[in-house]
């Protein structure tokens, strides 16, 4: 009768064991980002395929490693971002229909790429729209900052987006404003009297060939990787560009005039979905790791300013300091861009009285 009974024990501890064993497979072998609600087991791990067009030694690229870092920290291991650099997946003006798509899951973009996606990015390709001290680029970002957080500004253009199926994470930068500059100190632009018939270099889009066209100049579009040898050979005489940006990539140029002529940012964009689909406890760490990485990129960007102008200068870089006067006929000139902004994009008006008010 014992032997029975131990018989009979064993079937019963074999059948429990087995039970167990089948409800801890289904849950590692779950599908990353199908939780089937917002709650998250310990053991599960999930991985986000993020894309961008900008080379290793770019800042663009750098910040991404410290939030790639930052995520599976703060996760503790459990959501790894892999980087894929330098267009390895796509060009960047394909990244925003690959996350709806589902190709990627993020991206690093830019506000003219985004523009292509929707024209209330160009927003930021508008001239003398935050206010700014040409010797204290701290005022310049404050205020960029400051409009990126106000709800009529920043987090409306956040929320069209989401409302498009994209989620914003962070409403970063990697340069200052971007200016004018040419190839030849003779071509130094002073007031927007001085940039009459000048060729000058922009990126294309909506708003920067009517910003050149207003001052006079003729705008013609060059791609990025043609406008170094644009340069040397003269073909313009020269550019709108970012000061951190001309100076690390070694431009061939010979004046820089500090007026903001367009002010350009590099946000994270994430697929809402994919964002959806994650347990709340990643959600908020991609949330907050969002928020840091803006106070990341203020920091850095920051101390670079103070440092690049004086090497501009040292590399015998010629930078024109316009007087009070100066801006004031600068931004007047230049009306017509925020004009065309004004009329052609949907609630553009709204986000210039918010500019307006913080101006």
């Amino acid at each position: 009768m014992k032997k029975y009974n131990l018989v009979v024990f064993l079937l019963i501890a074999m059948i429990v064991l087995a039970a167990c064993g089948k409800s801890a497979n289904t849950t590692q072998d779950k599908p990353a980002g199908d939780t089937g609600s917002n709650s998250s087991n310990s053991t599960e791990k999930f991985v986000l395929k993020l894309a961008h067009g900008f080379p290793t030694t770019a800042y663009h690229h750098t910040h991404m490693e410290w939030f790639a870092e930052e995520v599976k920290k703060r996760s503790n291991g459990q959501l790894t971002i892999q980087l894929f650099p330098s267009g390895q997946l796509m060009p960047p003006d394909q990244e925003a229909p690959a996350m709806l798509q589902g190709q990627i899951d993020m991206s690093h973009s830019s506000s003219p790429v985004l523009a292509g996606f929707d024209p209330v990015w160009n927003v930021y390709e508008l001239p003398f729209i935050f206010k700014y001290d040409p010797k204290d680029p701290t005022v310049f970002l404050e205020n960029r900052i400051k409009f990126n957080n106000s709800e009529n500004g920043g987090q409306k253009i956040a929320k069209l987006m989401e409302d498009k199926g994209l989620k914003v994470l962070a409403f970063s930068f990697v340069d200052m404003f971007g200016s004018v500059f040419t190839t030849d100190t003779e071509n130094m632009v002073s007031g927007p009297d001085s940039a009459k018939g000048l060729r000058l270099r922009t990126p294309g889009g909506m708003i920067g060939p009517e910003t050149v066209k207003a001052i006079g100049a003729s705008s013609m579009t060059i791609a990025g990787a043609e406008v170094i040898t644009a340069l040397q050979q003269k073909v313009v005489d020269g550019l709108l560009t970012t000061p951190i940006y001309a100076h690390d990539a070694k431009l061939p140029v010979k004046s820089f005039s500090v007026v903001p002529v367009f002010n350009s940012i590099t946000p994270v964009i994430m697929s809402a979905k994919k964002f959806n689909s994650l347990p709340e406890n990643l959600q908020k760490i991609l949330v907050e790791t969002g928020k840091d990485l803006e106070e990341y990129s203020k920091k850095v960007v920051g101390e670079k300013a103070l440092t690049v102008y004086k090497n501009m200068e040292a590399e015998g870089i010629k930078i024109y300091y316009p007087s009070e006067k100066e801006m004031t006929e600068w931004e007047e000139a230049t009306k017509p861009a925020r004009e065309l902004f004004e009329t052609k994009v949907d609630g553009g008006k709204e986000l210039l009285e918010e500019l307006s008010s913080i101006k």
